[in-house]
C-alpha cells in the first residue's frame, strides 16, 4: 500500500443487525457476480461461429453458506433514544492474551444461508391462464 493511499478507519463497534445484513448482502453480491460471469460465457458460446468448439458455461452456486463470527459485545442506548442496541466489535487480542478467551466477554453468532426452494415457471396457455 502506498503512503498516500487513504486508510480505512478501524471499526470501533457496529450494530449486530447491520453487520449480519451486510454479510448477507456480500454473499448475494458474490452469487450475482458468478451469475454474470456465466451469462457472459453463455453469450460468447452462442455467438461462436457454427462448427467452432465452444464449451458450455459452468454455473457456480452457493448452496449453503455458513458464517461464524466471534466478537466482543455490548449493549448501548441508541443516540436518539430509540432503544437499546446490541453492538459488536472484533475481540481485543490484548484482553484475550492477558485474561484468556473464556474471561473475555464475547458473542458467537452463526449465520446460515441456504436456498428456500425456487419459483416454478409455468408457461401460459393461449387464453393467458396457467396450465
Amino acid at each position: 500500500m502506498s503512503p498516500s493511499a487513504p486508510r480505512t478507519p478501524a471499526v470501533d463497534s457496529l450494530e449486530l443487525g447491520r453487520l449480519l445484513a451486510s454479510t448477507v448482502d456480500s454473499v448475494v453480491a458474490a452469487q450475482h457476480k458468478l451469475d454474470q460471469f456465466t451469462l457472459e460465457r453463455a453469450k460468447e458460446r452462442e455467438a461462436a461461429p457454427p462448427g467452432e468448439l465452444a464449451l458450455p458455461p459452468l454455473w457456480f452456486t452457493f448452496r449453503s453458506v455458513s458464517i461464524e463470527l466471534e466478537m466482543a459485545a455490548s449493549v448501548s442506548q441508541g443516540a436518539s433514544g430509540d432503544g437499546a442496541q446490541l453492538r459488536v466489535r472484533p475481540l481485543d487480542p490484548t484482553a484475550v492474551s492477558l485474561y484468556g478467551y473464556q474471561a473475555s466477554s464475547g458473542l458467537r453468532v452463526r449465520l446460515e444461508l441456504a436456498p428456500n426452494g425456487y419459483a416454478q415457471i409455468v408457461a401460459p396457455t393461449r387464453d393467458g391462464e396457467p396450465r
